[in-house]
């Protein structure tokens, strides 16, 4: 369970912004609300189960959801791909001296009841810094326990809690004359779990086995780990079939259609290259139809090519959320909205409130441009996080929660829509001139 999630100076931002996971002490028009949408982790914690992200265009929602991704990818990645940090380290972009500062990924979560909290600072070729921090979960009421550290890093220099952490001494050097056993480039958490562990190999398993970033759009990541959960899992493929009849009972089946290596690279088939797992292919939906003589048939459509952009989302989107849903962890996706109804967003949302399809206390983190989904019936003020961007550029990350003066009976919609929030483009008089002229110059 993810209690908070920190960046800095990473693209649009600068200084370390922080998206908290815990509740806050308020209340709820609605006492369902409060009931379904929160969950108690021992003594300690009342966390969100759901984190709506609002905010202009260009404000800096979708880089929140880059620095997921990017953390999640180098904490996996370092190991085997030496340019990880090349490829994923992007500091802020408007001020030259950020450009030599690393950028900050930090994330406080739960893993066997233990609160940890483990971060690092990169720059494109190596680790500045590395942390980890933890403490048991409270089993009392009242009592306190300090965090203690695990191991602290600066630059090859790793000091180690023989105590807490006695798996890492294996790869610290006796002597300050030994060469270390890490590359710079690697991350130590890493390292251990590579050789199993086992903080280690718990940590990473949060990370890798119950973390799902998606863009939200087409991501051809998206389209391979739906054609793989297709072709191995046949109980996917009737859970899939079910999901998609409950939007259009239209849809009969679905199916995988092999395609030879050839019309693999083609984009309209948007399908995986073969491999020695499966081959290559792409989905087909058989939808029910009445022929001009009233006979019942079924019509085949290339999922990819010739389906409905909402359809060909919740098919991508399904083997991230079922399996969220299935066993915990967190779902955190970009553009959730894009090609889907109001109503089916609601309705995804809700999935995760629900004590009765939501049985593991899974996470889900949005971006949304939908308002309507501003609503105190489905979200408390502390589920709902905005963005803006200051004058240098940088984003500022911040929840309705901390407004003062909003009550649990206020239109949060229209209080957005009126820019009460201050998350809303404030040049539309601007873009209806630019308009105006380009009209008037035709």
């Amino acid at each position: 369970m993810i209690i908070e999630f920190s960046l800095g100076n990473f693209w649009s931002f600068h200084e370390i912004q922080t998206l908290h996971m815990q509740s806050a002490a308020i209340k709820s028009k609605f006492p369902k609300v409060d009931h379904e949408n929160l969950f108690q982790i021992g003594e300690d914690f009342s966390l969100l189960k759901s984190k709506a992200i609002f905010g202009a265009n260009g404000s800096g929602k979708s880089n929140l959801i880059r620095g997921f991704r990017s953390m999640i990818r180098i904490i996996r990645e370092c190991i085997k791909d030496e340019q990880i940090l090349q490829k994923e380290i992007v500091p802020f972009l408007f001020q030259k001296e950020a450009h030599h500062e690393p950028s900050f990924f930090q994330v406080a979560f739960i893993a066997e009841g233990v609160q940890y909290r483990y971060g690092f600072e990169a720059d494109k070729t190596r680790i500045i810094t590395e942390w980890l921090f933890g403490k048991p979960l409270a089993s009392d009421k009242g009592s306190k326990i300090r965090e203690r550290y695990y191991f602290k890093r600066e630059g090859d220099e790793i000091k180690i809690n023989e105590k807490e952490f006695r798996e890492g001494l294996a790869f610290v050097p006796k002597t300050n004359q030994a060469s270390p056993l890490y590359r710079e480039n690697v991350l130590f958490l890493s390292l251990v779990n590579a050789f199993n562990g086992r903080i280690a190999k718990s940590i990473h398993h949060s990370f890798l086995k119950k973390i799902n970033v998606s863009s939200g759009l087409e991501d051809p990541f998206n389209w391979i780990v739906l054609l793989n959960k297709l072709d191995q899992d046949k109980s996917f493929s009737k859970r899939l079939t079910h999901f998609l009849q409950s939007i259009d009972p239209k849809i009969s089946r679905l199916d995988i259609v092999d395609v030879p290596k050839a019309e693999a690279t083609s984009r309209i088939s948007m399908v995986q290259e073969p491999s020695e797992n499966r081959k290559a292919g792409y989905v087909v939906i058989y939808r029910s139809a009445t022929d001009s003589k009233g006979n019942l048939k079924e019509v085949p459509l290339t999922l990819h090519a010739q389906e409905a952009e909402g359809t060909k989302k919740l098919a991508t989107l399904s083997p991230f959320l079922f399996h969220t849903l299935d066993h915990g962890g967190l779902f955190v996706i970009d553009e959730f909205d894009a090609r889907l109804h109001p109503n089916l967003s609601r309705k995804i949302i809700e999935l995760f409130h629900s004590p009765n399809t939501n049985k593991r206390n899974a996470q889900l983190i949005f971006v949304s441009h939908d308002s309507n989904l501003l609503d105190a019936r489905l979200l408390r003020r502390d589920q709902i996080a905005f963005t803006k961007k200051d004058s240098t550029g940088a984003t500022e990350l911040y929840a309705l929660a901390e407004f003062k003066g909003v009550r649990n009976d206020s239109s949060f919609e229209k209080d957005y829509l009126m820019g009460k929030y201050n998350a809303i483009p404030h040049n539309l008089t601007a873009l209806e001139r630019a308009v105006e002229n380009y009209v008037g110059n035709e």
